[in-house]
C-alpha cells in the first residue's frame, strides 16, 4: 500500500473515518485531511484495495446541480469490524443528506 508520512495511506484513511461522526466524508474531504496530501492515483488505488477487503464503502451520489458534474461527489466510509455494510451504508447516506440539505439551503444558480 501506498506510504503518505509515517502511516501508511489505508490507515490514514481509516484513522480519518473514524475520527467523525458519522464514519464517512467525501473522498475529496479525506485526501485534504491527510498530510502530506496523497497524489490522486495512490487515494485511487488503496480506496480500490480497502473496499476489495471489505474496510470501506465508497458511495457515488449523483450531483444536485449542473455545475458540479465534474465535482467528486463520492462518499466513503468505514465499514465496522463486524463487517456490517449496512452501518456504512447509513453513514454515507447520513454524511450525503446533511451536505445535500445545506447545500440546497443556501444555494441558488444564477
Amino acid at each position: 500500500m501506498a506510504q503518505v508520512g509515517d502511516l501508511n495511506l489505508a490507515d490514514q484513511i481509516i484513522g480519518v473515518l473514524q475520527n467523525r461522526q458519522p464514519h464517512a466524508a467525501f473522498v475529496t474531504e479525506v485526501a485534504a485531511t491527510i498530510r502530506p496530501t496523497p497524489q490522486k492515483a495512490d487515494m485511487e488505488a488503496v480506496l480500490r484495495e480497502l473496499r476489495g477487503e471489505g474496510r470501506v464503502l465508497v458511495a457515488d451520489y449523483a450531483s444536485p446541480d449542473p455545475h458540479l458534474d465534474a465535482t467528486d461527489l463520492r462518499v466513503v466510509a468505514s465499514v465496522p469490524p463486524e463487517r456490517d455494510e449496512s452501518a456504512a451504508q447509513e453513514a454515507a447516506a447520513e454524511h450525503w443528506n446533511s451536505w445535500l440539505r445545506e447545500f440546497l439551503r443556501t444555494h441558488r444558480c444564477q
